[in-house]
């Protein structure tokens, strides 16, 4: 349900194709809410069969014809509705496949464990790298944007960078508490011997 809204949001800024709402998700929406292209292209079939957007073939003589999608006042209602109440949305609850194996890495050696933690350190950090493109993004599509919309911009990458360097510090917490594991029981399996 969620996708709906974020493409309204998103065509309530202005006209776009579905090129350019996938490539808007990828560069801004990405840390918190994933839309793969082929959901986005079938949501907005979706969109247009209830009436929240209209969409218009544009012909192109040296590129495929595209079609621009505009929110009808009919979506506008919705996804304002939307931002003012939600959905009932609970912004404590997520669901994380991660975290469940962290859950029950109990099973598992600590090492195996300390190594899962680490690949997922890693992949916060190449992550935190990639965050580095989010003020160029914000500066390209805020362009003719009020600064006031911008600044909520900011808000969400200024809450995912805090969200991945957290991520980072709990894994090296983490993996430091298993290492710690690992070599008492390495000096009692000696001390046996």
């Amino acid at each position: 349900m969620s996708l709906t809204f974020g493409i309204l949001g998103f065509l309530n800024y202005g006209p776009m194709s579905g090129y350019d709402l996938v490539k808007s998700f990828e560069s801004s929406l990405q840390f918190f809410w994933h839309a793969q292209s082929s959901h986005i292209y079938l949501e907005l079939k979706k969109l247009e069969k209830n009436g929240y957007i209209s969409g218009e073939t544009v012909i192109q003589s040296d590129r495929p014809n595209k079609k621009i999608f505009s929110i009808t006042e009919t979506g506008k209602k919705a996804f304002m509705d939307w931002l003012v109440e939600g959905a009932g949305e609970d912004a404590t609850q997520f669901k994380s496949a991660f975290l469940m194996k962290v859950f029950f890495g109990g099973n598992m050696p600590p090492d195996q464990s300390a190594d899962m933690l680490r690949r997922f350190k890693a992949d916060c950090e190449a992550y935190l790298g990639k965050m580095g493109a989010a003020p160029k993004t914000i500066e390209h599509y805020g362009g003719n944007k009020e600064t006031y919309q911008i600044m909520y911009w900011q808000f969400t990458v200024d809450f995912g960078y805090r969200f991945i360097k957290n991520c980072i510090e709990w894994a090296e917490h983490c993996i430091r508490q298993l290492e710690t594991i690992d070599s008492q029981k390495i000096a009692h399996e000696n001390k046996e011997e």
